[in-house]
């Protein structure tokens, strides 16, 4: 496990060593088993509880970093995402749009653009791999900060995260954004989940470059002040009427986006950053797709 990714905040960890995964928190530079409690078990009670929890002085055993490996932060909890929160958001999807207006008023619209974006399982943690479709012609990683809430919806921790995006296929029309979304190895979070109340990521920087083939082909840097909705608003809402008894991550939106020539490759390593949060590396490979296709049977004559 790559310890110089994580954040020197308190963090929630999930491990894997052995064929399973454990629940652990870095502490201070060191890393305590806190099985048998599940993220899920957690996730379930009030947030002060969940903090109580945390805070006690345990006798948790220390678990070693070289012997196990680090996995996304996440158990059963689904992943949603927030879009057009920032101007440069709104700005890169009406340029890719053939449809402008719907995303000039989503921007200063009181109800927020929320889509679903990967279930817990399929979430992809640090050092792991990223997709992009063969049937898209422009695809870009999307640096965000990811939002863990509770089942009560009170935000409890921080991740960087990476919304991985068909830009092409939204492009063509905005009702094809869940295809552009949701596909294999489109969604990273990671490095580690940090506690709530150990950050303050009000106008903290963040930041993305890409490497082909060892060479700077991007970077970009942002600010978390620059969002026009407020993380914990957004999750509220996700809650709103939808139940989430394990919670939920939330991506909150970009500012950061390659414009064109750049596109995403195989073979490309995209590094996020975001002060305090730690680091989230992913590389890039191709998606298999069977080529299947639906095209309408139109009538004759």
């Amino acid at each position: 496990m790559n310890v110089e990714s994580l954040p020197a905040l308190d963090s929630l960890l999930r491990v894997g060593s052995g064929g399973r995964h454990t629940l652990a928190l870095w502490r201070e530079g060191r890393l305590h088993d806190l099985s048998p409690l599940k993220l899920d078990a957690l996730l379930g009670v009030p947030s002060a509880e969940m903090r109580d929890r945390l805070e006690a002085r345990g006798a948790w055993p220390e678990l070693d970093v070289e012997a196990v490996r680090l996995a996304a932060p996440v158990e059963g909890q689904e992943v949603w995402a927030a879009g057009v929160t920032y101007l440069r958001s709104r700005d890169a999807r009406v340029e890719e749009s053939s449809r402008k207006d719907v995303y000039q008023q989503v921007y200063e619209a009181d109800r927020p653009e929320l889509f679903f974006k990967a279930a817990g399982w399929r979430v992809v943690g640090d050092a792991g791999e990223v997709g992009v479709r063969p049937d898209s012609s422009w695809d870009v990683p999307e640096p965000e900060l990811a939002v863990l809430s509770n089942s009560r919806g009170e935000v409890v921790a921080y991740a960087c995260g990476n919304d991985m995006s068909s830009r092409s296929i939204e492009g063509e029309n905005p009702l094809y954004l869940p295809q552009a979304k949701v596909y294999d190895h489109s969604c990273s979070i990671g490095p580690a989940a940090v506690l709530a109340w150990q950050v303050e990521i009000g106008s903290v920087s963040i930041r993305m470059t890409i490497e082909r083939g060892g060479a700077e082909v991007f970077a970009g840097t942002a600010s978390l002040a620059d969002l026009v909705r407020d993380p914990a608003d957004l999750c509220s809402v996700l809650h709103s009427a939808y139940s989430l008894p394990v919670g939920a991550w939330l991506l909150t939106g970009t500012s950061i986006v390659p414009g064109p020539p750049y596109t995403a490759t195989q073979g490309d390593e995209v590094t996020i950053s975001i002060d305090g949060l730690g680091t989230l590396t992913n590389r890039v490979v191709l998606v298999p797709h069977s080529g299947a296709t639906a095209r309408p049977r139109l009538a004759l004559g």
